[in-house]
């Protein structure tokens, strides 16, 4: 493409009510009629939007939208509106301020439109007292706006009056509009999809940001049909590339154009993704017509797209007319939107246009209400919609102690790979982030101190709640911290010392309790090792009780590191045992159980069973059937010394029991109960 039809990325939009003459006014300047269906030009009304363009003083080609002007059409016209940077408010000298009039103003300021111009048409059909009535009328409606002192032009599109008025003052307008910035990821919500024969898919509309080349990958979302750009037209023209700011063709291979409508989106893959959640500000006009409640129905317009959602406010249960709040919207349908993308919000019934503002950015699931850190997270993002530097910081900071990598920063920020890049290394270069770990993820500066202060929180609260119990579990802690094992020992290392960190590692950290027993009998038997080998015949503690220190003896072996639970079960096993075998052992404060007989007329079972286990019994020197159904019971003649009550429970060593189950021909089962009320030495059996 030539110098002299060069492209430049601004999109000039009309609006204004029905029947005002957008546009036959378009076809005046453009000489293309925008209404392209045979039913609007049957009815001589605008239903679709309509696209044309010009050549602006044979430099380069500027576009133009035209939008409908009924009030049932308005969803129409909002998207069409999106993509508009220059808008050309059309009213009627007859009729003057309608009411599309005002709410299509409304819509625009909401949207973000910064500048403009008023075209006052039918004036060869009024005479001039009613012209200049019409522009007090204007003047009035327009203060307070963006409008607010745009030049005015009366004209005549049937004459032709007023014309070269009006190319004077849109030639101003161009001039002074900055283009769009075409550095950021490529992003077009499609207006128009249809197949041309031959050719394929072809999906229509002005790119938001970016820009896009013959041959790159891109994806359409929702529905995720990645596909390659075949080729690119703008204007009715061929190009190589499309940028941000003006209406472009995009024809694309292997795209199936029945899964494809307006509102879904064109994009740069890995880093858009359709939600039903997205946080936003939201002002509500005032003019609406009531306040708006916690979870209203509205309907939701951004981009191209119209969708049902329930609005949830998180900081009150009522948003009056004139206010603004941080909210978070609902739809019932993914769509993609992006971070500082303008919205409407309209009333299903009667449609009336409730409010709008600005996209803070996606979120995953319904937010929580009534949280201030939440509220200030969502107003820091809210504030940085329109500064790279901050969204990057802001999304280091999100992601705590732990960091977030570069790869997961550009979906976070919506930002191009070579922007994180670049951004990411100034701000360390500021020590306002560092790399953090192997993957080298970038860590704000405040993530660790917030880290240490939640951990200091979390500690308190459940010590609060839980005042008998040691501490937290490591895990837990994790968990609700949101950091990993990797992540949580810098945590435990570089707290803020003094109480919060004795707090912390008493607690949750290996210096708990339950750690320095295991230290301690770890030391004890390293020690006993060494004394061993070096001949002493003294262990440790014989040695700490003579010079005063506290004796602790060794816990039984069986149950030395054996959850709580797993001990219970054991000696419930221990005591079924004892039960089955019927009968107790050994003379040294052993508890021995006289013979009796079986309850439900199981008597006299000795020998009954060649396969049962056989337990010698004490009293009768002769071994019988262990009953299922015996109990223990303590012998009226068994006595029992003072100097041996302390060794009635004294646990045998492994060996001992192996040998005593042995010696009495004891099955497994058995061994257990044996181990569980053996004494030491073991008595051999009488027979």
């Amino acid at each position: 493409m030539t110098e002299a039809t060069a492209i430049r990325n601004v999109v000039i939009g009309t609006a204004g009510h029905i029947d005002h003459g957008k546009s036959t006014l378009v076809k005046r300047l453009t000489g293309i009629d925008p209404d392209r269906w045979q039913e609007e030009k049957d009815k001589g009304i605008t239903i679709d939007l309509g696209f044309a363009n010009f050549l602006y003083r044979d430099q380069f080609r500027v576009g133009m939208i035209d939008v409908p002007g009924h009030e049932r059409f308005v969803k129409n016209m909002v998207a069409g509106a999106s993509g508009v940077d220059i808008v050309m408010l059309v009213v009627a000298a007859d009729d003057g301020v309608m009411p599309q009039t005002r709410e299509h103003l409304e819509i625009l300021t909401l949207l973000g439109v910064k500048r403009g111009l008023v075209a006052i048409t039918k004036i060869d059909t009024v005479d001039a007292d009613t012209v200049e009535l019409a522009k007090e009328d204007i003047s009035d409606l327009v203060k307070g706006t963006f409008l607010q002192g745009a030049r005015m032009v009366p004209l005549s599109s049937i004459t032709g009056q007023g014309i070269e008025e009006l190319w004077e003052a849109i030639g101003e307008v161009i001039e002074a509009t900055e283009p769009r910035d075409t550095q950021g990821v490529f992003r077009m919500p499609i207006q128009r999809v249809f197949s041309a024969k031959g050719q394929g898919a072809v999906l229509t509309g002005v790119p938001l940001s970016g820009h896009a080349k013959v041959g790159d990958t891109l994806v359409v979302l929702p529905g995720d049909q990645k596909a390659k750009v075949r080729s690119i037209q703008a204007y009715h023209s061929a190009i190589e590339e499309a940028r941000a700011g003006h209406s472009s063709a995009f024809n694309m291979t292997g795209v199936d154009h029945s899964k494809v409508e307006r509102g879904h989106t064109l994009c740069a893959p890995g880093v858009f993704e359709p939600s039903r959640f997205f946080s936003l500000t939201l002002r509500l006009l005032a003019s609406a017509p009531r306040p708006l409640k916690h979870r209203a129905e509205v309907k939701f317009h951004v981009g191209t797209s119209e969708l049902v959602a329930h609005l949830q406010l998180l900081d009150r249960t009522l948003l009056n007319p004139g206010e603004t709040c941080v909210c978070e919207i609902m739809l019932e349908d993914p769509v993609v939107a992006g971070i500082g993308d303008h919205f409407i919000i309209r009333q299903p019934s009667p449609a009336v246009t409730l409010g709008g503002g600005r996209i803070v950015r996606r979120e995953s699931a319904k937010l929580p209400r009534n949280d201030d850190a939440l509220l200030e997270t969502l107003t820091a993002w809210a504030e940085a919609a329109d500064d790279p530097a901050r969204r990057v910081e802001l999304a280091a900071l999100d992601a705590g102690p732990g960091g977030i990598n570069r790869e997961r920063m550009i979906p976070a920020t919506e930002l191009t790979r070579e922007s994180v890049n670049e951004i990411a290394g100034r701000l360390i270069a500021e020590n306002v982030l560092s790399e953090f770990g192997p993957g080298k993820a970038l860590v704000h500066r405040e993530a660790w101190p917030r880290a240490q202060a939640r951990l200091v929180e979390i500690l308190s609260r459940h010590h609060d709640a839980h005042p008998a119990q040691l501490g937290m579990k490591i895990p837990s802690v994790q968990q609700q911290l949101g950091v990993d094992a990797r992540t949580f020992a810098p945590i435990m290392e570089k707290g803020a010392g003094g109480r919060h960190r004795r707090e912390a590692r008493r607690t949750a950290g290996p210096a708990g309790p339950r750690w320095q027993a295991q230290r301690r009998g770890k030391e004890n038997r390293r020690a006993r090792g060494r004394a061993a080998r070096a001949g002493a015949a003294q262990p440790p503690h014989l040695e700490r009780a003579r010079a005063g220190g506290r004796h602790q003896p060794r816990r039984h072996p069986e149950r030395r590191g054996l959850p709580g639970r797993q001990r219970a079960r054991r000696r419930a096993g221990r005591r079924r045992a004892v039960q089955h075998q019927g009968a107790g052992l050994g003379e040294r404060g052993s508890r021995q159980v006289p013979e009796r007989q079986g309850r439900g007329g199981r008597q006299g079972l000795q020998g009954s069973d060649p396969h049962q286990p056989q337990v010698p019994d004490p009293a009768a020197g002769v071994a019988r059937p262990a009953g299922r159904n015996q109990k223990r019971q303590r012998h009226p003649h068994t006595e029992v010394g003072p100097e041996q009550r302390g060794n009635r429970e004294r646990p045998l060593r492994t060996a001992k029991i192996r040998n005593l189950a042995a010696l009495c021909g004891a099955s497994r089962f058995q061994s257990m109960a044996l181990r569980s009320r053996a004494c030491s030495p073991p008595v051999a059996p009488c027979y």
